[in-house]
């Protein structure tokens, strides 16, 4: 299971509001919510919900395109200081360069993973910075077409990837997609990813400000210090998240991360009256239903990404958790 911050859910559920005229007490109904219990909810809520009310959506009002709409109404003003920081930047290049550090202001979830590979400047995007959790299609459009709408709002101009990768099935009409991300647009790639040509990046940002924009990065590194002070269990459940499947899921690997003493992790969890297989287990227990309900992947591919040695040690795990078989969840 993956997780989407509150902040993030009520904010979607407002745009969906806003472009469906569909009430927001209405869609929780349908996923059996209720509007108090998404201020309450701090540790994030279940985006398969989310995903359930895309669709009902989607079906409400006949239209396929909503999650690119949903992005393209999300407006650079919206996003407080991180807007006015990109408002100050020089260029094009800058702006991607600095939205890709200070991101963690408006999203802990869903980021963007900006690499250069000399030719081309890619924007991916992950779920905890790890490439191997898939992206349910739905979120994955709507952050995509916002950050082209974000960047074309500061510019004042459309702006174009030179190249766009979705993860998901081609639609049968992709007349919006091309409309909003160009005509080079591939379907079914391994990652949702906007390419951009590093020579056509220095397009000029009209009345920057050097100044302003130190100014708004002061803050902003501010805000992200403040937030990186979060409990010692919540750092380690995300550092896990990173590496699960990649590099490792030990507690010596993941206290080497954080830039502690195994013996100094173990003390800190302590002091929160959590332990390191919590988090291990939370992570693994979470990530085995969004493999099971968003991918095709057999249970030995699962195991594998999990971390588990064997396939039956994670049935056993799995049971233990939800009294039953992947199987059983497949089927529901």
């Amino acid at each position: 299971m993956t997780l989407v911050s509150s902040i993030t859910f009520q904010y979607v559920l407002k745009a969906l509001e806003q472009n469906t005229k569909i009430p927001s007490g209405e869609m929780l109904a349908h996923v059996g919510l209720r509007a108090e219990q998404l201020s309450k909810n701090v540790h994030g809520i279940d985006s398969r919900r989310l995903s359930a009310i895309f669709r009902y959506c989607m079906e409400k009002t006949d239209n396929p395109y909503l999650s690119l709409d949903i992005g393209q109404s999300i407006p650079y003003q919206s996003l407080g200081i991180l807007g006015y920081l990109l408002m100050n930047t020089k260029t094009l290049r800058e702006m991607i360069e600095k939205f890709s550090v200070y991101q963690k202001l408006i999203s802990e979830h869903l980021k963007f993973h900006f690499s250069d590979d000399g030719k081309f400047c890619k924007f991916a995007i992950y779920i905890d910075g790890n490439r191997n959790i898939p992206v349910p299609p739905y979120h994955a459009e709507v952050h995509m077409s916002g950050i082209l709408n974000i960047l074309s709002g500061v510019l004042g101009r459309h702006v174009f990837p030179a190249h766009t990768h979705f993860t998901g099935e081609k639609p049968a009409d992709c007349a919006k997609h091309r409309e909003l991300f160009g005509d080079s647009i591939l379907f079914g790639k391994e990652e949702n990813a906007l390419f951009f040509k590093k020579d056509e990046l220095d397009i000029p940002v009209d009345n920057a400000n050097q100044s302003m924009l130190e100014y708004f990065e002061t803050q902003a590194a501010n805000l992200l210090q403040e937030q990186e002070k979060s409990s010692w269990f919540g750092r380690v459940e995300k550092e896990i998240l990173k590496n699960i499947g990649d590099r490792g899921t030990s507690i010596e690997f993941i206290s080497s991360r954080l830039n502690v003493s195994v013996r100094t992790l173990q003390n800190y969890l302590k002091a929160e009256e959590k332990t390191f297989m919590q988090a291990l287990t939370n992570v693994r227990r979470r990530l085995a239903e969004h493999y099971i309900m968003h991918t095709k992947l057999d249970d030995a591919s699962i195991s594998a990404l999990l971390g588990y040695s064997e396939v039956s040690v994670f049935y056993r795990a799995y049971k233990k958790w939800n009294k039953n078989t992947p199987k059983y969840l497949r089927k529901k």
